[in-house]
């Protein structure tokens, strides 16, 4: 038997429930969980409306802890750049401390930039101004 100590407890939080509801017919969740889901998904529209257009860079930097070989590898794998130009990016950030990576649309440069700080390379994205 494990001491009292190692058991694990789950605690689940339920939907609160109006107390008028309750004697009057089925439970129905309170106004203010609506008012909430209402206000994100504006938000969301806003941030789609934000990013739907135009275009982002991503930019990479040099960093003493990963080696250029898999610097270069991650660009070919992750943003289908050829060797010579991983390589070429992956020079250029590490001779001027900052390399641009390319150009893309939002979304793509979003998965991009995820999936190249996932494997440890110091990225940003930032938005490319249209004028």
């Amino acid at each position: 038997m494990l001491p009292p100590s190692q058991f694990q407890v789950s605690i689940r939080t339920l939907p609160t429930f109006s107390s008028s509801a309750m004697a009057a017919g089925p439970a129905t969740a309170e106004p203010e969980v609506e008012e909430k889901v209402k206000e994100k998904a504006e938000d969301e529209t806003d941030l789609e409306e934000r990013y739907s257009s135009g275009e982002w860079k991503i930019r990479l930097y040099n960093d003493p802890f990963n080696k250029r070989e898999f610097v270069a590898r991650c660009l070919t794998t992750i943003c289908g750049k050829s060797d010579s130009e991983s390589f070429s990016i992956m020079m250029e950030a590490h001779n001027n401390g900052i390399g641009v990576i390319g150009l893309y649309a939002f979304e793509i440069a979003e998965l991009y930039h995820s999936r190249l700080r996932d494997e440890g390379l110091s990225v940003d994205m930032i938005p490319v101004d249209e004028n």
